[in-house]
């Protein structure tokens, strides 16, 4: 790598790291009740020194993000961030792993230009398709929630790389056994992320295809270009994918329910017009991009494109350069760009599937963002290529007009200085946008249950001698709480667990169980007790309880109301 493309890698990191870890302990806001449940089911199996490769509870999750926040809650307690950490430990590493995974796709592909600035066109393209994933608010995002699908990106990125070592046949024959390893096991983890991963080995189809094609030919007999077996290098690869994947598989096996559970409740196979809902999935789903995108403030910014005005026209640049290299003459194994092209677009268009036969709150972000590296990379093409333009253009009018090549080296120089003013301004605009406006919106604190979490804070505060009520409604309560709405009540106050319910004296009960409990024939009177609400504070119930316990102190703390009751 050269000095110049070490230099801006170390900035790109710089800003990927800033903007998923700064204010981690704060933003986003509150605790959504899903990330709280992968907390509570942590603890649990924690305590039960059980961990799972998939949790049933909450349509069902595969295992893995859910282990491994279970050591950051050992280390850090049952906080928000200590879900989240390992989400922005996920995302950065995602950042550098386009980095080399984009500079390995264009390493060798033609161009007028050996270097520019210092730098390989792929170290361009690797450094491009890095920064406009450090900068962007989609990615961002998610690489600060406790979701287990910012997972997918970073498996399948890292995956790929270590593959395409081998079908680039980089390094040497032991070295190629390493890669094929490593790259089988991040590949195979994959499965253990997010359902949408499930398509990805799809993507494989190509690359071995051509790869296979090519180890068998002649003429790459004769030119004796391979030093390794492709072949067997492939079947090392898929050896360790699929001891990767064993554990899960064998889970599935047994609970065959779980494999297609949540799949079924959202395809659009299972609608009345299935061609139609997915005629419309597949206009929002591209129009996400540039015009509209999902409108749920816990995965965007008020509805905005997913990708920023500059970025969008870049992603569309490359995806018409893209096209225009597939139709280039020659083989794939031949030309690396026609390969390029038809492996990015291949690898688009299987990531966006998954979200386009869903059925359900389209357009998706969060379904996308195993799309979030094809995209990245196709936006890095369509810079380059306008670079690569630009720059083939400025030398050709120096040998027109040789006069003229001191200005002709100044519009140059000004135009990289505008590409890096550009550059600061999309970083200054990511951070604005996703650590102050969209962290501070009131919609943002209503996404991620503000509320509750305010709630939740009060309650770890109160006399540990008090009885605790929270009052549930509409939902189904038993020893092991599961409704999402107290999730992240029962996360923050550590009570997920029977055992801790009584220690620290929680109640979870229906409303019409408090005012039996408390007025009934046989009523209870606690020395000292609270009652709160999870549901919005339902004052008619409140008041319809502080006429039948005149003894009810009612205060507002925040934006909730406490009944504290005292004999």
């Amino acid at each position: 790598m050269s000095r110049n493309a070490k230099i801006l890698l170390a900035a790109v990191m710089l800003i990927a790291a800033f903007t998923r870890f700064w204010h981690i302990t704060a933003t986003p806001p509150g605790l959504y009740p899903d990330e709280a449940m992968n907390g509570n089911n942590a603890v649990e199996a924690m305590a039960e020194r059980h961990l799972k490769v998939f949790y049933p509870d909450n349509n069902g999750r595969e295992g893995l993000f859910i282990n491994i926040q279970s050591l950051f809650i050992s280390a850090f307690g049952n906080e928000p961030w200590a879900l989240r950490l390992p989400s922005a430990i996920f995302g950065t590493l995602t950042v550098l792993g386009l980095f080399f995974l984009a500079e390995l796709l264009f390493r060798g592909v033609k161009t007028p230009h050996e270097k520019l600035a210092g730098m390989r066109p792929s170290e361009i393209i690797g450094l491009a398709a890095a920064f406009f994933t450090a900068a962007s608010f989609w990615h961002i995002n998610f690489s600060r929630i406790g979701f287990r699908a910012i997972m997918a990106p970073f498996f399948l990125t890292w995956g790929l790389y270590f593959f395409f070592r081998v079908y680039k046949n980089v390094g040497s024959a032991n070295s190629q056994i390493f890669f094929a390893a490593v790259g089988g096991l991040l590949f195979g983890l994959g499965a253990h992320s997010y359902i949408a991963y499930r398509i990805a080995p799809l993507l494989l189809a190509l690359p071995i295809w051509t790869g296979l094609k090519a180890y068998y030919s002649k003429a790459e007999e004769q030119s004796g270009r391979r030093e390794g077996c492709f072949p067997c290098m492939v079947a090392f690869f898929f050896f360790f994918a699929f001891i990767a994947v064993l554990p899960l598989g064998i889970y599935f096996l047994k609970h065959p329910g779980d494999f297609l559970g949540r799949t079924s409740q959202i395809s659009i196979f299972t609608e009345t017009s299935p061609i139609e809902l997915l005629a419309i999935n597949t206009a929002k789903t591209i129009g996400m991009f540039w015009v509209y995108g999902d409108g749920n403030w816990r995965h965007n910014f008020a509805a905005a494109p997913e990708l920023a005005p500059p970025v969008g026209i870049f992603f569309l640049l490359g995806i018409i350069f893209a096209l225009k290299s597939f139709f280039l003459r020659g083989s794939f194994a031949k030309v690396p760009e026609k390969f390029n092209a038809a492996f990015l677009l291949l690898w688009l268009f299987l990531m966006l599937a998954p979200v386009v036969i869903s059925s359900e709150h389209l357009p998706h972000a969060l379904r996308a963002i195993i799309a979030i590296p094809p995209v990245m990379i196709l936006t890095a093409f369509g810079l380059w290529v306008i670079i690569d333009k630009t720059a083939w253009w400025l030398k050709k009018q120096k040998n027109v007009y040789p006069d003229f090549s001191v200005q002709l080296d100044r519009i140059g120089k000004e135009l990289a200085a505008g590409l890096f003013l550009l550059s600061i301004l999309m970083t200054i605009h990511a951070g604005d946008r996703y650590l102050d406006r969209w962290a501070n919106h009131p919609r943002t604190d209503d996404a991620f249950a503000g509320r509750d979490w305010r709630l939740t804070q009060y309650l770890r505060g109160l006399d540990a001698n008090a009885e605790k009520y929270v009052l549930i409604e509409g939902e189904r309560i038993d020893e092991r709480i599961v409704t999402i709405s107290a999730q992240s009540v029962l996360f923050g106050t550590g009570t997920f667990l029977p055992d801790a319910r009584a220690a620290k004296k929680f109640t979870y009960l229906s409303p019409e169980e408090l005012e039996a409990r408390l007025t009934g024939p046989s009523a209870y009177s606690p020395e000292h007790a609270y009652i709160v609400s999870l549901k919005k504070d339902n004052i008619e119930f409140l008041d319809k309880l502080r006429e039948k316990l005149p003894n009810i102190i009612a205060t507002a703390p925040l934006d909730f109301i406490v009944l504290e009751l005292r004999k």
